[in-house]
């Protein structure tokens, strides 16, 4: 019991020391849901009682949430990348760090996780275990409604979580509360009640504040460490210092103040139309409607009221949109609106140069969050079920696979894993492929780790592989295609053709099938058997494989195997057979015409 009131005096203290945190966060939420009027009662007349400008909170924050919201390259690197065996377990280990992020759905995630971390500045992901899969899940955690504790390594070490949930569902979940509820039916708000979660590396206590405190779980941390992440946004006063801050809390003022000067506007338009006539003193009936006449001496007198807008408020109210955009960190461009003065791409991007390096911090510390929720999921994982085999079902770079593993076997305690939106993040996709070309073609990078910095959700090792594999099928490809065009050239010298005309007819014939092509050249390349000397028997020892003294071998000087490839490749006339020399290809890959023909004369005692 005692342990529970630290409990209960903790969560109070956290609630406190947030207080100002949730007035403003609070206050953004409703401009953003367009409730002025819980910010400024009374701000709205009668005639309008909802908005009558563009939310431009609501449409910065949701801008830049859709900028913010696509997920990193994820890769485990290898130890050694000179080791087979380690490149293999930190591939294995990249699938299922990738799977983790997949079968928790975390990409649909992402935009309320990037506008939340903008808006409310904090992002928040909580790793829950999946008993009936197995498996830790993801899952994105509002951060308005989150009270976390940092250590002085930045790591979330405890925090509460304030949330509601419906009547009826709470007590689905929990049958014993109902009696409990029915006795506090003041806590029970719209149907709603409150919720509070507490964890620390300890404990977790989920109870209900307004019901008496009444505890509805409690269980120990097996983990031994929290199981939520908290990343705040940087905010100049110590990121990881408690004070929490959104990028749009000084813009609600100047929303609200948008929203009343185009009131105002509208009112003076509409006294502007609806003024009064004004006469000369002999009009004693005026007619109303299209087409009205009015009979006077002085028609010039006949006029409406001028009511006079002074052109300074139609001025404010652009000066208020500019100071919005420009604290917003949101430029023009972004709206597809741009100054006509700006006509080239270089004045584009010199009006998204703050914009970008915005984009690129928060990716940071997005990649800081990761790092930790996925080094959450692989001691979740060896922790729950260390022995339990999993099958892993995903793409890899458009590739279907599938991979079997077992926690403690391929996890084995490693936890590391390189989360990457590259040095490219904040450039646009055009000067970043020129920037690490360039790099790369100066030979500053390795091709390895370019493709490590692309924005992209690839495998890096098993991408490397694939290259290799159309490298090497496209020479194979190449060297065939250069045998063909020999063709001419064969024909002019009144040589047969035939063979390299069938080959080049079965390689086709065999692709259309669905055959690699190395194994169709292996196939169609290989060598013919060595033919059998005409008249010798089946079994009998041939003049090839008799032994020194009398030997075929011996009279020629040679040994057997150099005679055997002679006679192997002897064709009409003693001439060289056509296939084998078009067998030799040269580094270019163009086929090595040459033959040569050796002459030796034996030698007395040699």
């Amino acid at each position: 019991m005692s342990d529970l009131k630290a409990v209960f005096a903790r969560v109070d203290a956290l609630t406190r020391m947030y207080q100002r945190r949730d007035v403003t966060a609070s206050m953004v939420r409703a401009v953003r849901k367009g409730d002025f009027d819980d910010v400024a009662p009374g701000i709205f007349p009668e005639d309008w009682p909802r908005p009558v400008v563009a939310n431009l909170v609501d449409v910065m924050a949701r801008d830049y949430a859709a900028k913010l919201a696509p997920l990193p390259a994820v890769n485990c690197t290898a130890s050694s990348s000179l080791n087979e065996k380690a490149k293999a377990f930190a591939d294995k280990r990249t699938k299922i760090a990738n799977n983790y992020l997949s079968s928790s759905k975390l990409a649909p995630q992402m935009p309320d996780a990037a506008d939340s971390f903008n808006c409310y500045g904090l992002l928040a992901l909580s790793v829950e275990p999946d008993f009936d899969e197995k498996m830790p899940r993801i899952r994105v955690e509002d951060g308005a409604s989150i009270y976390p504790v940092w250590n002085r390594n930045m790591q979330t070490v405890a925090y509460a979580k304030v949330y509601y949930r419906d009547h009826l569902s709470l007590v689905a979940d929990y049958p014993e509360l109902e009696r409990k509820l029915m006795q506090n039916k003041g806590a029970i708000r719209d149907e709603k009640i409150k919720v509070i979660k507490y964890q620390d590396t300890k404990q977790c206590v989920v109870y209900l504040p307004e019901c008496g405190n009444e505890v509805i779980e409690s269980y120990a941390n097996i983990m031994g460490r929290c199981t939520l992440v908290a990343v705040p946004r940087p905010n100049g006063n110590g990121t990881f210092s408690g004070h929490i801050a959104g990028a749009y809390d000084d813009l609600i003022w100047p929303q609200l103040a948008r929203n009343e000067f185009q009131i105002l506007a509208m009112e003076a338009a509409d006294k502007a139309v609806r003024a009064p006539i004004v006469v000369p003193p002999d009009v004693t009936d005026i007619a109303f409607g299209p087409d009205a006449t009015v009979r006077t001496s002085n028609p010039a007198g006949v006029q409406r009221l001028r009511v006079d807008v002074p052109p300074a408020s139609f001025q404010a109210m652009e000066w208020l949109r500019e100071d919005m955009q420009l604290g917003g960190m949101s430029p023009e461009s972004r709206t597809g609106q741009q100054s006509a003065s700006v006509i080239t791409g270089r004045g584009v991007q010199a009006l998204m140069d703050g914009y970008s390096t915005q984009i690129a911090q928060s990716q940071e510390m997005v990649k800081f969050a990761l790092e930790q929720v996925i080094d959450l999921c692989f001691r979740m994982d060896e922790k729950l079920w260390p022995n339990v085999a999993k099958e892993v079902r995903g793409q890899d770079s458009g590739v279907p696979f599938k991979v079997t593993y077992t926690p403690a076997k391929d996890i084995d305690h490693d936890y590391t894993v390189d989360v990457q939106y590259g040095f490219l993040a904040g450039l646009d996709a055009n000067r970043a492929l020129v920037y690490v070309l360039q790099a790369q073609g100066a030979g500053l990078l390795s091709r390895d780790f370019a493709m490590r910095q692309f924005p992209a959700n690839i495998n890096v090792a098993e991408e490397a592989k694939k290259i290799e594999l159309e490298r090497m099928r496209d020479s194979l490809i190449q060297a065939l295609s250069a045998t063909g065009q020999s063709l001419p050239q064969l024909i002019a010298n009144g040589q047969d053709p035939s063979p390299i005309v069938r080959a080049i007819a079965a390689v086709t014939d065999s692709i259309k099938k669905g055959k690699p092509i190395e194994q169709v050249i292996v196939e169609v390349f290989a060598p013919p058997p060595p033919p059998a000397p005409a008249g010798s028997a089946p079994g009998a020892p041939t003049s090839l494989d008799a032994g020194p003294g009398g030997s075929a071998a011996g009279a020629a000087g040679g040994s057997p195997s150099d005679l055997k490839q002679n006679i192997a490749t002897e064709g009409p006339n003693g001439r060289p057979d056509l296939q084998m020399l078009f067998a030799g290809l040269t580094g270019t890959g163009q086929p090595n015409l040459q033959a040569g023909v050796s002459r030796m004369n034996p030698v007395a005692g040699q």
